[in-house]
């Protein structure tokens, strides 16, 4: 079985081609690009070698993927300790109310 290693998707990140060759992805994801009631921008994945072909009108970009190795896991996640919060900034001003929770009354003038 031939995979079809390019796959083309529209603005919305709609699956709406897939091709065995770059160069068949690539001229019509163009024309597909063109089309007035496409949503900007198309693009053309290929996941074997982690790339990303960003096509708006007449122009492309090409976007190489970071290889970067992750772990996920699931299942229980054992309880990790918690930084201790910090504390409530205060006002320097007495009159703030800030720490009793209720303004005091204006200082007479």
């Amino acid at each position: 079985m031939t995979t079809r290693r390019y796959q083309v998707y529209d603005g919305d990140g709609e699956l709406v081609g897939t091709f065995l060759e770059w160069e068949d992805a690539h001229s019509w994801a163009h024309l597909r690009a063109l089309e007035p009631a496409t949503r900007p921008p198309v693009q053309i994945e290929d996941r074997a070698d982690r790339r990303t072909w960003t096509i708006e009108g007449v122009r492309c970009r090409l976007t190489v993927w970071r290889r970067r190795v992750e772990y996920g896991y699931c299942g229980r996640v054992e309880a990790q300790p918690v930084a201790a919060a910090r504390r409530p900034a205060h006002s320097s001003r007495p009159d703030s109310g800030i720490l009793t929770g209720a303004r005091s009354s204006p200082r007479p003038s």
